[in-house]
């Protein structure tokens, strides 16, 4: 490992940190500096068990270290954003996800850092998105900045005065389980019951146009052609082809996603939110921010704003390489 001399050199010639995003399904890597990517990403799928996404990140790293210019000049440090609950201090797994199975317990740090001697920083995929929104929008002097993730669920991340905010027990920021409602009507796939997640996220708008679809006949909406087998894209193309069904499923998801941000309107009062995730594209944000507005108090809806990420899916990388170079920074600072 390099030693605090040769970290501090490596940061004075302002040399970029590579950011890995690992997902379920594919891992994308890119240099970052300054709060933006400087090299065409890469990307490959996501390998089965833990070894071999291990040997997949350990690839890429190289394949950055021998291609070109970054041969020549070198990469500060990697930063990784994971999907599941990630001891920051540590680099460990502690609780991980469906679509990554056998990760947890991964000592992700340690192992990569031994085999590619550079600095690594491991760090929850949403909390690092969040850092990348601040960190690219020049928000990092903010008080707070919250990032909401609508995809498959709801994940969200907090910068707080220019630091993650991860809470006591790494969990801080699952902000998807948000309860809202009292009446045990909808399972989230956490276990408990009407999370934020189970109505707002890509698996809640489907259960919402189950909901209303039921006793709805096909003459009525195409939706009801095939009720069980819904999903998200046809709700979406439905309404905006005309359907008033799927205009109405549609608001009724609004309504749910402008319940959650409200609460953390309430709790937060952050600068403002940004939303990201492949669901980002389907809000529409002047409707959203009127529904949220009407929720909260009026001092906070006055001053509240909702943004739409334009990182284009590279928040995770350029947040987890912003993290190692802040972490490296913060070391020598010691």
């Amino acid at each position: 490992m390099l030693d605090s001399t040769s970290i501090d050199s490596l940061l004075k010639n302002n040399l970029p940190a590579l950011g890995i995003d690992l997902g379920g399904t594919k891992i994308r890597a890119a240099l970052v500096k300054d709060g933006r990517v400087v090299s065409q990403p890469r990307q490959i799928a996501t390998p089965n068990g833990a070894d071999n996404i291990i040997k997949g990140i350990v690839d890429l790293v190289q394949a950055f270290q021998h291609d070109g210019n970054e041969a020549q000049f070198g990469i500060a440090g990697v930063g990784i954003a994971t999907a599941g609950i990630v001891d920051c201090n540590t680099g460990e797994i502690l609780g991980s996800t469906g679509n990554l199975p056998g990760w947890s317990g991964t000592s992700l740090k340690k192992v990569i850092e031994s085999q590619i001697l550079l600095p690594v920083h491991v760090d929850n995929d949403a909390n690092a998105a969040a850092y990348g929104e601040a960190s690219a929008r020049g928000l990092m002097h903010s008080n707070c900045v919250v990032a909401v993730t609508l995809g498959t669920g709801i994940g969200g991340g907090l910068v707080i005065n220019g630091k993650m905010f991860r809470g006591a027990h790494w969990a801080g920021g699952e902000i998807g389980h948000l309860r809202l409602n009292l009446g045990n009507k909808r399972l989230c796939t956490c276990g408990l019951f009407d999370c934020w997640e189970a109505y707002g996220s890509g698996r809640g708008l489907a259960a919402t146009g189950r909901d209303i679809l039921s006793g709805l006949s096909a003459e009525q909406t195409p939706l009801a052609k095939d009720i069980e087998g819904l999903t998200t894209h046809a709700i979406v193309e439905a309404a905006r082809n005309g359907d008033i069904v799927g205009k109405r499923i549609l608001h009724m998801w609004h309504e749910h996603v402008a319940a959650g941000i409200a609460s953390l309107a309430h709790i937060l009062d952050p600068d403002l939110f940004v939303v990201t995730g492949g669901l980002a594209d389907c809000v529409d944000f002047a409707l959203l921010q009127e529904m949220v507005v009407d929720r909260v108090l009026p001092r906070i809806g006055e001053k509240m704003t909702i943004h739409k990420s334009e990182l284009e899916g590279l928040a995770g990388i350029i947040g987890a390489a912003q993290l190692v170079l802040d972490n490296l920074l913060d070391r020598i600072a010691v």
